[in-house]
């Protein structure tokens, strides 16, 4: 019988810069913080075992290092998911925990609070 939890030792999460304003470094922070507490591995390096990734909003705006815009490349031709601060971390825990099928190559900002990976969160609920 198979479980539908992944193992977290196995989940790696990739931190991609460094935030500038301090809500979203507190954000970043809340993030690091729940991953952690997760049990998920938290690096700063691109690889291939990479699961997810949080990207500075600077990053994603195009304000970044060369080796910054590299990264976010490879993330993207690996088809990591990824999201800025923005998105809701409780619900990219759960996501990352439950390893959903049929995952969104990107969790979307506009509406990270509501929907998981193309799931309502309500049907998590349940």
């Amino acid at each position: 019988m198979t479980n539908s939890v992944r193992d977290t030792q196995q989940i790696r999460v990739l931190f991609l810069g460094a935030p500038t304003d301090p809500v979203e470094a507190d954000r970043w922070t809340e993030f690091r913080s729940r991953f952690a507490d997760a049990g998920i591995e938290i690096t700063s390096e691109v690889d291939d075992d990479l699961d997810y990734a949080i990207v500075a909003e600077d990053i994603l705006d195009g304000y970044c290092t060369a080796a910054e815009a590299l990264s976010l490349q490879k993330l993207r031709v690996r088809e990591v998911s990824y999201s800025s601060t923005c998105a809701d971390p409780g619900q990219i825990v759960t996501a990352l925990l439950h390893s959903i099928p049929g995952a969104a190559p990107v969790v979307p900002i506009s509406t990270a609070s509501t929907r998981i990976f193309g799931r309502t969160a309500a049907a998590d609920a349940v």
